[in-house]
Protein backbone atom coordinates (compact mmCIF):
# COMPACT_ATOMS: atom_id res chain seq x y z
CA UNK A 1 0.00 0.00 0.00
CA UNK A 2 2.90 2.38 0.58
CA UNK A 3 4.92 1.57 -2.53
CA UNK A 4 3.77 4.68 -4.37
CA UNK A 5 4.99 6.81 -1.48
CA UNK A 6 8.52 5.73 -2.28
CA UNK A 7 8.29 6.59 -5.95
CA UNK A 8 11.68 8.26 -6.21
CA UNK A 9 13.48 5.38 -4.54
CA UNK A 10 11.60 2.65 -6.39
CA UNK A 11 12.59 3.96 -9.77
CA UNK A 12 16.25 3.60 -8.81
CA UNK A 13 15.96 -0.17 -9.18
CA UNK A 14 15.62 0.30 -12.93
CA UNK A 15 18.83 2.27 -13.52
CA UNK A 16 20.90 1.24 -16.50
CA UNK A 17 24.45 2.48 -16.80
CA UNK A 18 24.95 3.97 -20.25
CA UNK A 19 26.50 6.94 -21.98
CA UNK A 20 24.66 10.15 -21.19
CA UNK A 21 22.74 11.59 -24.13
CA UNK A 22 23.38 15.21 -24.95
CA UNK A 23 20.67 17.77 -24.26
CA UNK A 24 18.33 18.23 -27.20
CA UNK A 25 16.88 21.58 -28.25
CA UNK A 26 13.60 22.08 -30.12
CA UNK A 27 11.57 25.09 -31.18
CA UNK A 28 7.87 24.87 -30.32
CA UNK A 29 6.03 28.07 -31.18
CA UNK A 30 7.12 30.84 -28.82
CA UNK A 31 9.39 28.59 -26.76
CA UNK A 32 12.77 26.99 -27.21
CA UNK A 33 12.43 23.66 -25.39
CA UNK A 34 15.54 21.87 -24.11
CA UNK A 35 15.07 18.22 -23.17
CA UNK A 36 17.37 17.04 -20.37
CA UNK A 37 17.66 13.44 -19.20
CA UNK A 38 18.01 13.45 -15.43
CA UNK A 39 18.34 9.65 -15.24
CA UNK A 40 18.00 6.59 -17.43
CA UNK A 41 15.81 3.72 -16.27
CA UNK A 42 13.99 0.58 -17.25
CA UNK A 43 10.84 -0.80 -15.62
CA UNK A 44 10.16 -4.37 -14.58
CA UNK A 45 6.95 -6.39 -14.82
CA UNK A 46 6.25 -6.15 -11.07
CA UNK A 47 5.80 -2.38 -11.38
CA UNK A 48 2.60 -3.00 -13.39
CA UNK A 49 0.08 -4.78 -11.11
CA UNK A 50 -2.12 -7.29 -12.89
CA UNK A 51 -0.15 -7.17 -16.15
CA UNK A 52 0.11 -10.71 -17.59
CA UNK A 53 3.74 -11.70 -18.12
CA UNK A 54 3.06 -12.98 -21.63
CA UNK A 55 1.54 -9.64 -22.64
CA UNK A 56 4.39 -7.74 -21.03
CA UNK A 57 6.96 -9.77 -22.95
CA UNK A 58 5.02 -9.44 -26.19
CA UNK A 59 4.81 -5.66 -25.98
CA UNK A 60 8.33 -5.05 -24.70
CA UNK A 61 10.23 -7.79 -26.46
CA UNK A 62 12.13 -8.52 -23.25
CA UNK A 63 12.09 -8.49 -19.48
CA UNK A 64 12.10 -4.72 -19.03
CA UNK A 65 10.55 -1.70 -20.70
CA UNK A 66 12.56 1.43 -21.59
CA UNK A 67 11.80 4.53 -19.56
CA UNK A 68 13.58 7.71 -18.49
CA UNK A 69 13.43 10.61 -16.06
CA UNK A 70 13.28 13.80 -18.12
CA UNK A 71 12.95 17.47 -17.34
CA UNK A 72 12.22 20.22 -19.82
CA UNK A 73 13.64 23.73 -19.89
CA UNK A 74 11.61 26.39 -21.70
CA UNK A 75 13.19 29.62 -22.87
CA UNK A 76 10.80 32.43 -23.65
CA UNK A 77 11.46 35.17 -26.17
CA UNK A 78 11.76 37.73 -23.38
CA UNK A 79 14.68 35.83 -21.88
CA UNK A 80 12.75 34.21 -19.02
CA UNK A 81 13.76 30.63 -18.20
CA UNK A 82 11.19 28.08 -17.07
CA UNK A 83 12.03 24.62 -15.73
CA UNK A 84 9.29 21.98 -15.81
CA UNK A 85 9.93 19.51 -12.96
CA UNK A 86 13.26 19.12 -11.20
CA UNK A 87 14.24 15.46 -11.41
CA UNK A 88 15.64 13.23 -8.69
CA UNK A 89 18.37 15.32 -7.13
CA UNK A 90 20.95 13.55 -4.98
CA UNK A 91 23.46 11.09 -6.41
CA UNK A 92 21.12 9.81 -9.07
CA UNK A 93 19.99 13.09 -10.58
CA UNK A 94 22.25 14.71 -13.16
CA UNK A 95 19.96 17.58 -14.12
CA UNK A 96 22.07 20.41 -12.69
CA UNK A 97 25.25 19.27 -14.38
CA UNK A 98 23.44 18.83 -17.68
CA UNK A 99 21.69 22.20 -17.47
CA UNK A 100 25.11 23.78 -17.10
CA UNK A 101 26.12 22.13 -20.36
CA UNK A 102 23.42 24.29 -21.99
CA UNK A 103 24.67 27.39 -20.18
CA UNK A 104 21.87 27.39 -17.61
CA UNK A 105 22.78 27.74 -13.93
CA UNK A 106 20.38 27.49 -10.97
CA UNK A 107 20.40 31.23 -10.30
CA UNK A 108 19.31 31.94 -13.88
CA UNK A 109 16.04 29.94 -13.62
CA UNK A 110 13.05 32.27 -13.17
CA UNK A 111 10.17 29.82 -12.78
CA UNK A 112 9.70 26.13 -11.94
CA UNK A 113 6.45 24.43 -12.93
CA UNK A 114 5.69 21.14 -11.20
CA UNK A 115 3.50 18.54 -12.88
CA UNK A 116 3.21 16.90 -9.43
CA UNK A 117 5.28 16.30 -6.31
CA UNK A 118 6.61 12.76 -6.42
CA UNK A 119 10.27 12.44 -5.46
CA UNK A 120 11.67 12.03 -8.96
CA UNK A 121 10.09 15.38 -9.89
CA UNK A 122 11.01 17.51 -6.87
CA UNK A 123 14.23 15.94 -5.57
CA UNK A 124 16.33 18.36 -7.58
CA UNK A 125 14.77 21.35 -5.84
CA UNK A 126 16.90 20.69 -2.74
CA UNK A 127 20.63 20.57 -2.13
CA UNK A 128 22.44 18.06 0.09
CA UNK A 129 21.67 20.07 3.23
CA UNK A 130 18.01 20.67 2.39
CA UNK A 131 18.59 24.14 0.97
CA UNK A 132 16.81 25.58 -2.05
CA UNK A 133 18.94 24.94 -5.14
CA UNK A 134 17.23 27.58 -7.28
CA UNK A 135 17.85 30.83 -5.44
CA UNK A 136 15.51 33.10 -7.43
CA UNK A 137 12.90 30.82 -8.95
CA UNK A 138 9.20 30.96 -8.18
CA UNK A 139 7.79 27.44 -7.85
CA UNK A 140 4.29 26.71 -9.19
CA UNK A 141 2.15 23.72 -8.23
CA UNK A 142 -1.58 23.04 -8.55
CA UNK A 143 -3.76 23.82 -5.56
CA UNK A 144 -5.08 20.21 -5.23
CA UNK A 145 -1.51 18.87 -5.26
CA UNK A 146 -0.34 21.39 -2.68
CA UNK A 147 -3.30 20.68 -0.42
CA UNK A 148 -2.83 16.92 -0.53
CA UNK A 149 0.83 16.88 0.40
CA UNK A 150 0.37 19.49 3.12
CA UNK A 151 -2.00 17.28 5.10
CA UNK A 152 0.82 15.43 6.87
CA UNK A 153 -0.43 11.90 6.18
CA UNK A 154 1.54 10.98 3.05
CA UNK A 155 4.47 9.20 4.68
CA UNK A 156 8.13 9.67 3.70
CA UNK A 157 7.21 11.25 0.37
CA UNK A 158 5.08 13.83 2.15
CA UNK A 159 8.01 14.70 4.38
CA UNK A 160 10.18 15.34 1.32
CA UNK A 161 7.47 17.52 -0.21
CA UNK A 162 7.08 19.59 2.92
CA UNK A 163 10.86 20.10 3.14
CA UNK A 164 10.82 21.44 -0.40
CA UNK A 165 7.86 23.72 0.26
CA UNK A 166 9.53 25.03 3.41
CA UNK A 167 12.82 25.68 1.60
CA UNK A 168 11.11 27.81 -1.05
CA UNK A 169 8.72 29.44 1.40
CA UNK A 170 7.05 32.54 -0.03
CA UNK A 171 8.34 31.69 -3.49
CA UNK A 172 5.82 28.83 -3.80
CA UNK A 173 2.74 29.74 -5.85
CA UNK A 174 -0.40 27.68 -6.41
CA UNK A 175 -2.70 27.67 -9.42
CA UNK A 176 -6.05 26.20 -10.36
CA UNK A 177 -6.74 24.09 -13.42
CA UNK A 178 -7.73 26.04 -16.48
CA UNK A 179 -5.59 29.02 -15.53
CA UNK A 180 -2.76 30.47 -17.58
CA UNK A 181 0.01 29.85 -15.07
CA UNK A 182 2.54 31.92 -16.99
CA UNK A 183 2.08 33.78 -20.27
CA UNK A 184 1.55 31.16 -22.97
CA UNK A 185 1.34 28.20 -20.55
CA UNK A 186 -2.02 26.81 -19.42
CA UNK A 187 -2.59 24.24 -16.65
CA UNK A 188 -4.88 21.32 -17.53
CA UNK A 189 -6.43 18.91 -15.03
CA UNK A 190 -4.75 15.50 -15.29
CA UNK A 191 -5.54 14.28 -11.76
CA UNK A 192 -5.27 10.55 -11.19
CA UNK A 193 -1.59 9.75 -10.99
CA UNK A 194 -1.63 12.17 -8.05
CA UNK A 195 -4.50 14.31 -6.73
CA UNK A 196 -3.28 17.42 -8.54
CA UNK A 197 -1.29 16.03 -11.46
CA UNK A 198 -1.05 18.66 -14.18
CA UNK A 199 -0.52 18.78 -17.94
CA UNK A 200 0.94 22.06 -19.18
CA UNK A 201 -0.19 23.24 -22.61
CA UNK A 202 1.63 25.80 -24.75
CA UNK A 203 0.69 27.00 -28.21
CA UNK A 204 2.60 24.09 -29.75
CA UNK A 205 3.27 21.43 -27.10
CA UNK A 206 1.63 19.33 -24.38
CA UNK A 207 3.91 18.60 -21.41
CA UNK A 208 2.18 15.56 -19.94
CA UNK A 209 4.25 14.74 -16.84
CA UNK A 210 3.48 11.22 -15.60
CA UNK A 211 0.46 10.61 -17.78
CA UNK A 212 2.35 7.43 -18.61
CA UNK A 213 5.56 5.77 -17.48
CA UNK A 214 6.14 3.10 -20.13
CA UNK A 215 5.14 4.02 -23.65
CA UNK A 216 5.65 0.50 -25.03
CA UNK A 217 2.96 -0.77 -22.66
CA UNK A 218 0.68 2.12 -21.88
CA UNK A 219 0.18 3.60 -25.33
CA UNK A 220 -1.39 0.42 -26.76
CA UNK A 221 -2.84 -0.49 -23.34
CA UNK A 222 -3.93 2.74 -21.57
CA UNK A 223 -5.69 0.68 -18.91
CA UNK A 224 -2.31 -0.53 -17.60
CA UNK A 225 -1.20 1.31 -14.45
CA UNK A 226 2.01 1.38 -12.47
CA UNK A 227 2.28 1.07 -8.71
CA UNK A 228 2.92 4.83 -8.70
CA UNK A 229 -0.61 5.74 -9.86
CA UNK A 230 -2.31 6.83 -6.64
CA UNK A 231 -5.81 6.62 -8.13
CA UNK A 232 -5.56 3.91 -10.82
CA UNK A 233 -9.09 4.28 -12.20
CA UNK A 234 -8.67 8.05 -12.38
CA UNK A 235 -5.27 7.65 -14.03
CA UNK A 236 -6.77 5.40 -16.71
CA UNK A 237 -9.59 7.85 -17.42
CA UNK A 238 -7.27 10.81 -17.75
CA UNK A 239 -4.81 8.81 -19.85
CA UNK A 240 -7.54 7.93 -22.34
CA UNK A 241 -8.78 11.52 -22.37
CA UNK A 242 -5.39 13.01 -23.12
CA UNK A 243 -4.51 10.32 -25.66
CA UNK A 244 -7.63 11.31 -27.56
CA UNK A 245 -6.81 15.00 -27.12
CA UNK A 246 -3.25 14.47 -28.40
CA UNK A 247 -4.35 12.27 -31.29
CA UNK A 248 -6.79 14.99 -32.39
CA UNK A 249 -4.24 17.79 -32.04
CA UNK A 250 -1.22 18.82 -34.09
CA UNK A 251 0.70 19.28 -30.84
CA UNK A 252 3.39 16.77 -29.85
CA UNK A 253 3.66 15.55 -26.27
CA UNK A 254 6.63 15.85 -23.93
CA UNK A 255 6.68 13.24 -21.17
CA UNK A 256 8.83 12.91 -18.09
CA UNK A 257 9.10 9.14 -18.55
CA UNK A 258 8.97 8.79 -22.32
CA UNK A 259 12.24 7.42 -23.73
CA UNK A 260 14.68 10.32 -24.11
CA UNK A 261 14.35 12.98 -25.47
CA UNK A 262 10.80 12.37 -24.33
CA UNK A 263 9.05 14.14 -27.19
CA UNK A 264 6.79 12.53 -29.77
CA UNK A 265 3.29 12.24 -31.12
CA UNK A 266 0.35 10.12 -30.09
CA UNK A 267 -1.72 8.91 -33.02
CA UNK A 268 -4.56 6.50 -33.62
CA UNK A 269 -4.23 2.99 -34.95
CA UNK A 270 -6.70 0.25 -35.80
CA UNK A 271 -6.06 -1.21 -32.36
CA UNK A 272 -6.14 2.08 -30.45
CA UNK A 273 -3.15 4.41 -30.14
CA UNK A 274 0.47 4.50 -31.24
CA UNK A 275 3.47 6.56 -30.12
CA UNK A 276 5.73 8.09 -32.74
CA UNK A 277 8.98 9.47 -31.28
CA UNK A 278 10.22 12.80 -32.60
CA UNK A 279 8.87 16.26 -33.25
Amino acid sequence: MVKWLLCGAAMISGIVIAAEPENRSFQFGNFEVIAVQDALSEMRLELFPGMPEEEFLRLTGGGRVPSSVNVFLLKRGDGKIILVDAGNGGKRGRMLRKLEQSGVFPESVDFILLTHMHGDHIGGLLGKHGEAVFSRALVYVSMPEWEFWQNGTAGPQGKQVRKALHAYGSRVRTFRFGEEVLPGIKALDASGHTPGHTVFETDSLLIVGDLLHAAALQIPRPEVCTIYDMNPSGAVQVRRRFYEFAASSPKPVAGMHLPYPGIGRIGRSAAGYVYLPGK
